[in-house]
């Protein structure tokens, strides 16, 4: 594509700072609480970027609880003078967290940006049924048919996809298997040790086709990203990573998407529902599939990772299966994905972690370093609207 192709906040913005906190079993750190572990967050990126946590202007995140306020109170900067908060749950609007980031500080609106993550589970969980949203979201429409967890409504699409393109239990076992091996040389990964083949199947089954190795494991995670204008990014610690392009939205009709939004196109329910959000990054970024030389993509769920590979155009429609069987996204296959164990190894933080292996992999730092990795692709999780993606280049 060329230059005049692309969105006007492309390579103006750069990450300059990662931080996070170790990782743990879900309410692991339910005494010490969410707010605690993005502050050692927030200032373990300061410190990678050669910053001042006081010179945190801006706060932006995804489905985050933490209010503005109370964070930059504890750095005690000069002032609070921006914050954003996408909509949608989970790690869908990951990536919009980022784009309001860049947009902010592209238009002057604040110098430095902080990107959060905290999840802390309880330590006991309440024997009522979970909690749902109110009553005007499709849930109630969708919970009489059983459809109660993310885990039952992805395996509906994941079925879909099987019948209508023959994806197997093999193939999502392949996605699972090759986590594990990145994970192994990852010291901050939770999951370590190696899996076959023989184990996903052995694993109990959940929801049909899904086993327990097919799911991602709730988790405690703080974690923290800092942007920053290209100007600056110039002058700091670290090497830039620069936000070449993002986008988030969704296909046509597609509502609330695997959560009761069932009126869109029968292609579109087998898929990740991202085909537009991908259309749309590579023209703001200027790039395209061929231009990339690594990928981390949400990997809540084996088949969804899938469905996902074929909306960013990593493969064909339909043929994501045989192309996880045959190597490619393995080190040292075509577009090695999720190189530090993704939200299935290393661990699920809705997607905030993938981002910073994207940064380590543009650095040169990654567990799994890709040579002269230059492009990285990152994907948000699949099914809630809005759903995102961004590019990072060098």
């Amino acid at each position: 594509m060329s230059t005049d192709e692309r969105s006007w906040l492309s390579n103006r913005t750069a990450i300059v700072g990662i931080g996070n906190t170790k990782f743990a079993k879900s309410g692991a750190y339910a005494e010490i609480g969410a707010e605690v572990l993005v502050v050692e967050a927030i200032l373990a990126a300061c410190e990678d970027a050669g910053i001042s946590a006081a010179d945190i202007d801006g706060f932006s995140s995804n489905a985050a609880p933490l209010e503005p306020g109370d964070l930059a109170a504890a750095f005690g900067g000069e002032g609070l003078r921006y914050t954003a908060q996408t909509w949608g749950g989970g790690g869908g609007a990951m990536a919009g967290a980022y784009l309001n980031a860049a947009m902010a500080v592209a238009t002057g609106q604040a110098n430095y940006v902080a990107i959060y993550k905290g999840i802390v589970g309880r330590r006991r969980e309440a024997a009522s049924a979970p909690g749902f949203p109110p009553a005007n979201r499709p849930v109630p429409y969708t919970l009489p048919h059983g459809l109660i967890s993310p885990g039952h409504v992805f395996a509906l699409a994941a079925r879909r996809h099987m019948h209508r393109y023959g994806t197997t239990t093999e193939h999502f076992a392949e996605v699972a298997i090759n986590a594990r091996l990145m994970a192994a040389n990852n010291p901050n990964a939770r999951f370590r040790d190696p899996i076959n083949i023989e184990d996903h199947h052995n694993s109990p089954m959940i929801v049909d086709p899904f086993r327990l190795l097919d799911f991602c494991m709730q988790s405690d995670v703080g974690a923290a990203v800092i942007i920053t204008s290209a100007e600056r990014a110039r002058d700091l610690r670290q090497d830039p990573v620069y936000l070449a392009g993002a986008a988030m939205g969704s296909v046509p009709r597609w509502g609330q998407g695997m959560f009761g939004g069932y009126n869109m196109d029968d292609e579109d329910f087998a898929s990740a529902g991202q085909r537009t959000v991908a259309e749309e990054l590579y023209r703001n970024a200027g790039l395209g599939p061929n231009d990339l030389d690594v990928a981390q993509i949400y990997d809540h769920f084996t088949g969804m990772f899938l469905m996902e590979l074929e909306d960013f155009g990593l493969c064909k429609k339909g043929e994501s299966g045989p192309f996880v069987a045959d190597g490619h996204t393995r080190i040292g296959g075509s577009i090695p994905v999720n190189t530090h164990g993704g939200n299935l190894a290393e661990v699920f933080g809705h997607g905030i972690t993938h981002v910073i292996e994207g940064v380590r992999q543009l650095r040169g730092t990654s567990p799994n370093q890709v040579p002269a990795a230059e492009v990285c692709l990152v994907v948000a999780g699949s099914s809630p609207a809005p759903t995102s993606a961004m590019i990072l280049r060098k």
